[in-house]
């Protein structure tokens, strides 16, 4: 049973913000044929587990800092019966990482495949001149965007840390 009042409309809006914010944007997808890609989504996918739970276990150190009892109850963390104002600053404390895990990710996948020799050839073939998908545009983007976009992450995360005050 199909839910959706308006199917594919989620798709489409999410394709028309891209041709605003990402001009471009569709020519570069259909230039990435190399099978190389797909091990560097399978890089970006490893590395967002590994970098979201590390910013996790900073974020959950600096929270120590604000409640210096919660320092033995981290397994308390998210557990049934949680408060609703518990519940949001745990939620900020955890879920904006999300955004600096995918940068972080992202440069470490770039940096891994530039160092395989045959993927960076295939790489460089695929970017054909568009500087966006060279190593250099594609990480520069990254950190541009995905610096401004973590800055306003950490922020909320630095709201939930210091705002958790009961792990109930």
């Amino acid at each position: 049973m199909n839910r959706s009042k308006n199917p594919g409309g989620q798709q489409r809006l999410v394709e028309g913000a891209l041709d605003t914010l990402r001009p471009g944007w569709r020519e570069r997808r259909a230039k990435r044929k190399s099978a190389w890609n797909l091990l560097g989504a399978l890089l970006i996918i490893l590395g967002l587990g590994f970098f979201w739970y590390g910013l996790w276990l900073g974020a959950w150190r600096v929270h120590i800092i604000f409640y210096p009892a919660h320092a033995t109850h981290l397994k308390q963390f998210w557990q049934s019966g949680l408060s609703g104002a518990a519940f949001i600053s745990s939620f900020l404390l955890v879920m904006p990482l999300i955004v600096p895990a995918i940068a972080l990710a992202c440069l470490a996948s770039n940096f891994l495949m530039w160092l395989i020799p045959p993927a960076r050839r295939a790489m460089n073939a695929e970017a054909a001149g568009d500087y966006e998908m060279t190593f250099r545009g594609a990480n520069f983007e990254l950190i541009k965007w995905g610096g401004i976009a973590s800055g306003v992450a950490l922020l909320l995360v630095l709201i939930g840390a210091a705002t958790l005050t009961n792990l109930r």
